[in-house]
Order: C-alpha cells, then sequence, then structure tokens
C-alpha cells in the first residue's frame, strides 16, 4: 500500500477502499469488483445473493467499480446508479473512452434485482444513461486512483477539484485512509492540496511512531 506513483492500484486496494466508503456513508452502497464479471458471465442467479441483506434502491447512489481492457492493457472504470436522479453515469479517466454496453449490462442487472426485490419492474422509460464529466488521466497507471478518488468525492456530493498532478498526493490519502480506516476530507486545490496531504501524512506518522 506504499503510495508508489507507479503502481497499478489491484482490486484488493479498490475494494478496501470501496467498502471503506460504504462504512462512512450509509447512503451509498458499493460492488466489489469482481461482480460486474461474474454478472456478465453466468447472470443474475449467479449474484442476486449478494443483496440478500440489502435493498439498493433505498440507497442515493451504488458504485459498480469494473475492470476492462484499454488497448490490451487492464483499466478501472465507474458505473454510477443514481437512484434519486434515476441516471445511470459512466465515469472512464482516460479520454475518448466509452462503453455503452457495459452501462446495458449494469442496467439489465438493476431491473432484474428491482423485479425481484419489487416483485414489479423497473420504470424504463424513467433513466437515462450518461456520460460522465470528471478529471482525465495523461498515464497509464492511475485509472484506480482515479475512481476511488471520483467515488469519494460523488459518495459527499462534493464537486471536482483536482487533476492529473494530485494523483501521487491522492495515493497518500488512499494510503493512509485504507492504513486509519477512516476517510479524510481535504478541501484544499492544487498545490495546496498536495502540501496538506504531505502535512497530514507526516503527522499521522509522528503519532504512530510515537504510540508504538
Amino acid at each position: 500500500m506504499a503510495p508508489h506513483n507507479e503502481w497499478y492500484l489491484n482490486d484488493c486496494v479498490l475494494n478496501s477502499y470501496f467498502t471503506l466508503i460504504k462504512k462512512h456513508n450509509q447512503n451509498v452502497y458499493a460492488f466489489d469488483t469482481y461482480f460486474y464479471e461474474r454478472f456478465k458471465i453466468s447472470g443474475y442467479d449467479s449474484v442476486q445473493r449478494w443483496t440478500k441483506k440489502v435493498n439498493i434502491f433505498s440507497k442515493k447512489k451504488v458504485f459498480f467499480p469494473i475492470n476492462v481492457l484499454r488497448f490490451n492493457f487492464a483499466h478501472w472504470i465507474l458505473i454510477v446508479a443514481d437512484m434519486e436522479k434515476q441516471e445511470l453515469i459512466y465515469y472512464d479517466s482516460l479520454a475518448h473512452n466509452y462503453e455503452f454496453k457495459i452501462q446495458c449490462k449494469i442496467f439489465d442487472y438493476l431491473v432484474a434485482e428491482h423485479r425481484r426485490s419489487w416483485v414489479r419492474d423497473l420504470p424504463i422509460e424513467d433513466w437515462n444513461f450518461v456520460k460522465g464529466f470528471n478529471p482525465m488521466q495523461s498515464n497509464g497507471t492511475d485509472c484506480g486512483v482515479f475512481v476511488c478518488t471520483i467515488a469519494e468525492y460523488l459518495s459527499r456530493d462534493a464537486a471536482f477539484n483536482f487533476s492529473q498532478p494530485n494523483m501521487l498526493s491522492f495515493r497518500k490519502l488512499i494510503a493512509l485512509e485504507l492504513t486509519s480506516q477512516e476517510l479524510i476530507k481535504v478541501d484544499e486545490e492544487g498545490d495546496a492540496f498536495d502540501r496538506e496531504i504531505t502535512r497530514i501524512t507526516k503527522k499521522f506518522l509522528k503519532n504512530n511512531l510515537i504510540l508504538s
């Protein structure tokens, strides 16, 4: 979990971070990174038990972190079901990429889940498929950092105020949050954000060295 700026975040990191988001906000729900592939290959019956104890339609937002292939490389994207706005939003930090079929597949799941939960069909005509606007990455390794950060901001309805130059600081922040099991809100932008993360990290390390 060291915040090296060339490390690709794997599924373990993403799943741990999305679990942390759920823990701190009861209005959102997140599926793990294995969900989409299981549903795509094996169908609804193979995943219906995943929501046995939760009604996803009672949440404000539902997150689907998904791993796809981009130019023969693994890449993270995020699909968000906004239950209040009735929108299925596609977030991708690589420019010029948009796979409508992935949204359609997720919507197929929502239709099946709604039918199981409510014994009636989801009002398909009321839903919109949207391409989300989000900051873009300029390398091949930060997609997981973008997905985690986009989801955390969306979970608290915050505006995206970050960009590629902040990603090393966000790596540090994610590592710190996973270690402390607390989400840390930082309001600063740009260089001020980077300085604040450095300050918080140093303080955390100092306190833990004292405690140990």
